[in-house]
């Protein structure tokens, strides 16, 4: 049986393609969506957050790790 018809037993109110979407996110498909590119901006985020927390610890007179 295959993936998507285990979701169509498990949400049978799901349209076929409210089905497709988890299994084209899970095979890497469509990563960008209206939002944008989650994983692009999660990796900028976390970039500027260890940006400033090396400056806090600059200031601060702690050695970098």
């Amino acid at each position: 049986m295959t993936a998507k018809k285990r979701l169509m037993e498990r949400a049978p109110h799901w349209t076929e393609e409210q089905a497709a979407r988890p299994l084209r996110a899970v095979e890497g498909e469509d990563s960008v969506d209206e939002w944008g590119d989650l994983a692009m901006l999660h990796d900028t985020g976390t970039a500027e957050t260890m940006r400033r927390l090396a400056e806090e610890e600059h200031a601060a007179g702690q050695k970098p790790w």
